[in-house]
C-alpha cells in the first residue's frame, strides 16, 4: 500500500521508548499524516515492564531511542521472541559490531539517525510484518558462498528447480547477487525484469506486478539478476519488503546471496529456516568458511547451518574430516564435481536431474528444501494407458 496518498489505518499501537520526551514527539509529527494507529504510547526505560500488560492478540511497533545503548539494549532483549512486537532501533547500527549486537537482541529494522522518511518507511514494513503475521508464511533457505566461486549459485539454482519437481506449488528463488549473480544465465532466464526491478517496486508489489515481474521455468519462478548501473544504490529495507512479499505468496523462498555479509544477507539469514554454507577445500574458501561459520554463530544461527562441501573429489581435495576441523562446523553434504555436466545445462538453460552422482547430491539438498510441503502428484501409469482406450470399445472387445 502507498502510504503516501491517505491515512493508513493501522490495527497496531505506536511504542516510543526515551528518556527525552523530544524522540516521542519527533516520531510521532513524522507519522501523523501517514497512519492512524490504535493507541500511540511514550515510554521511557524504566517503563517498558508496561509492555508485559500486552496480551498475546494484541501488536506494537517498538521505537527505541538508543542513545543510551546500553539500557536500549535491555529494551529490545525484552521484546525479542515476542512476535506481537516489531522492535526498531533509531540511532545505532554504524558499524558491524553494533549491528551484531543488535542481531543478537532480535532487532531488525536498524535506523542510524531520525529522519521522517526513513521512519516512515521502517514503520510501513513493520506494520505490513505484524498485520500479516497470522498468515501463512513460507519457508527461507539462503545459500551463502565461503568466496566466490564455491558453487552456491549452481546449488541454489538446480536444488531449488529439483524441489520444485517434488512440491506441488512452485518454489521462488531470488538471486540477491544483484551486480554480479549468474542465475539469469544458468537458466537462460535474461529477459526484461530482474531482481533490480522488483527491489525497486517493493513497497507496491502485488500479484498482477508480480506476474509481469517473475519468469518461470518448468515447476519454478525466478526473480534472476541482470545488468545494471554499479553505482545506483538499494536500500537494504527493500530487501525484506520483497521477502515479506515473497513468504506470503510462496512456502518455499531459496535466496542466492553475494557472501558480502552486508546489512540485507544478515537480515536475510536470521530470518532463513535453513543456511547453506558452500565451501570447497582449497584454502582460501576454508579460511574464509571459518570467518563465516564464527560470525553466523556470533548471530545465534549455527544450528540452522547445513554445510555443503562442493567439488570433492577433484585431485589434492582434503578429507571432510580436515574440512569440518578447520571450519569448526560439521559437513552435512559432500557434492562431487561436475563443470562439464554444469556446462552442458547451462548450454541449454536447462535443469539438473537423472542419476548421476552430482545429481544425486543436488537431489538429496531438495528433499531437505521440499520437506513439509504438499508434494506433486506423479501420474497413475496404469490409468494412463488405460485412457488410450474408449469405454465403448474396450466393452466391444470384451464381447467378440
Amino acid at each position: 500500500m502507498d502510504t503516501s496518498s491517505r491515512l493508513w489505518e493501522a490495527p497496531v499501537t505506536l511504542i516510543t521508548v526515551s528518556s527525552k520526551e523530544s524522540f516521542g514527539r519527533e516520531v510521532r509529527e513524522a507519522l501523523e499524516q501517514r497512519f492512524r494507529f490504535q493507541a500511540v504510547w511514550h515510554l521511557g526505560h524504566d517503563e517498558v515492564a508496561r509492555l508485559r500488560t500486552m496480551g498475546a492478540e494484541e501488536k506494537g511497533i517498538v521505537l527505541i531511542d538508543f542513545g543510551d545503548a546500553a539500557r536500549a539494549l535491555a529494551v529490545a532483549r525484552s521484546i525479542d521472541g515476542r512476535p506481537q512486537f516489531a522492535g526498531l532501533a533509531v540511532g545505532t547500527g554504524r558499524t558491524r559490531e553494533e549491528l551484531l549486537e543488535l542481531m543478537q537482541a532480535g532487532i531488525r529494522e536498524v535506523l542510524p539517525r531520525l529522519d521522517p522518511p526513513e521512519i516512515v518507511g521502517a514503520v510501513h514494513r513493520a506494520v505490513v510484518k505484524l498485520t500479516a503475521a497470522d498468515e501463512q508464511a513460507g519457508d527461507i533457505f539462503a545459500f551463502l558462498p565461503a568466496k566466490p566461486g564455491c558453487g552456491a549459485t549452481t546449488m541454489a539454482t538446480h536444488a531449488t528447480a529439483a524441489a520444485g519437481r517434488l512440491i506441488s506449488q512452485p518454489p521462488l528463488l531470488l538471486d540477491f547477487d544483484i551486480r554480479l549473480g549468474v542465475t539469469s544465465f544458468l537458466l537462460k532466464a535474461e529477459g526484461t525484469h530482474t531482481i533490480l526491478d522488483a527491489l525497486q517496486q517493493a513497497e507496491r508489489l502485488d500479484d498482477h506486478l508480480w506476474s509481469n515481474l517473475v519468469s518461470e521455468r518448468e515447476n519454478l519462478h525466478v526473480l534472476g539478476s541482470g545488468p545494471m548501473d554499479f553505482s545506483k544504490p538499494v536500500f537494504a529495507g527493500r530487501f525484506s519488503e520483497l521477502l515479506d512479499f515473497a513468504v506470503r505468496k510462496y512456502s518455499l523462498v531459496a535466496v542466492d546471496l553475494p557472501g558480502t555479509m552486508e546489512d540485507y544477507e544478515c537480515d536475510t539469514l536470521a530470518r532463513a529456516k535453513r543456511i547453506f554454507l558452500v565451501c570447497t577445500s582449497d584454502i582460501g574458501a576454508l579460511h574464509v568458511a571459518r570467518r563465516k561459520a564464527t560470525w553466523l554463530r556470533e548471530l545465534g544461527l549455527a544450528g540452522n547451518v547445513s554445510v555443503i562441501l562442493n567439488c570433492a573429489q577433484r585431485r589434492n581435495t582434503l578429507p571432510a574430516a580436515a574440512v569440518e576441523r578447520i571450519i569448526q562446523m560439521p559437513i552435512r553434504y559432500v557434492v562431487p564435481a561436475g563443470e562439464s555436466e554444469i556446462a552442458r545445462l547451462a548450454e541449454k538453460g536447462a535443469t539438473m536431474s537423472g542419476s548421476s552422482s552430482l545429481a544425486r547430491q543436488i537431489g538429496k539438498i531438495a528433499s531437505e528444501m521440499a520437506a513439509g510441503r504438499p508434494l506433486s502428484r506423479k501420474p497413475n501409469p496404469v490409468r494412463r494407458f488405460v485412457e488410450y482406450f474408449s469405454i465403448s470399445a474396450a466393452r466391444d472387445a470384451q464381447a467378440r
